[in-house]
């Protein structure tokens, strides 16, 4: 069954149409709070609107798509941290669920657009998602949903954890995709330098002390041979590119290059 606009029905198998030239049959989308954002405080409907659509796309095209979300648009808990002194265990609790908040908004937008989605946490909240469950996860993935795992604590159990280390864990996939709110690593590792780097190795962004991904997870990634893709979802057909293996934003992994 194929979703039409208005339609209530959901196709169970988004993968009928899938494409030789996918590069990445399953993938971990690691999507910033700040990039869900916008131009909003909290949540932009058109951004979560934007992802929705591209992710079907992907999805139509024989891509399992899991995701992990950040919560920096609700609450930021390093800030709180350093401006306040606020306990770094509380801090990161509340962070923890700023980021299933994001889940559950991220599941409804793609339900609207006609994907199946689950939300799963290791959280427990039977009113709003599924406990995290490896095996019940791929199954989902296999039958073309999408699983979005809640971020901070709520995705790998501990709420010291970064979200990108939660997407690193549970990419046991063939790719990290990291959507953030600028285009890639930047030559100068500086947001007003537009030259942005197509291909580098891990060690190249821990030596250089790049900020854009948590160095525990870049480690995990490259101990595990798990490529890493750093690109703006901002940028309309981005996301669905960045899904399918296109080149977009910049790749990190162990040559430096496109294998």
């Amino acid at each position: 069954m194929e979703y039409t606009p208005g339609s209530t029905g959901f196709t169970n198998n988004l993968k009928s149409k899938s494409m030789p030239n996918v590069k990445w049959k399953r993938v971990m989308l690691k999507i910033s709070g700040a990039a869900l954002a916008g131009d909003c405080q909290s949540i932009d409907p058109k951004v979560a609107t934007q992802i929705a659509e591209e992710v079907a796309r992907a999805c139509r095209l024989g891509v399992e798509v899991a995701i992990v979300v950040g919560g920096c648009n609700f609450f930021c808990g390093d800030t709180w941290v350093s401006s306040t002194g606020l306990d770094r265990s509380t801090a990161y609790q509340i962070g923890m669920m700023a980021t299933v908040m994001n889940s559950v908004l991220l599941q409804s937008a793609l339900e609207k657009v006609g994907v199946q989605a689950r939300v799963q946490t290791a959280l427990t909240m039977p009113e709003v998602s599924e406990p995290y469950n490896r095996l019940r996860a791929i199954r989902h993935l296999e039958k073309g949903r999408v699983v979005i795992f809640g971020g901070i604590g709520a995705g790998t159990g501990n709420y010291l954890f970064t979200t990108d280390i939660a997407a690193a864990l549970r990419a046991s996939e063939q790719a990290v995709l990291k959507g953030t709110n600028f285009n890639g690593i930047y030559e100068c590792h500086s947001g007003s330098n537009s030259v942005t780097v197509d291909h580098t190795c891990y060690r190249e962004v821990v030596s250089r002390g790049i900020t854009s991904v948590d160095v525990m997870a870049l480690t995990y990634c490259e101990e595990n041979g798990i490529p890493v893709v750093i690109f703006n979802l901002l940028e309309p057909g981005n996301i669905s590119r960045a899904l399918c293996g296109d080149q977009v934003g910049t790749l990190i992994d162990q040559a430096g290059r496109i294998g």
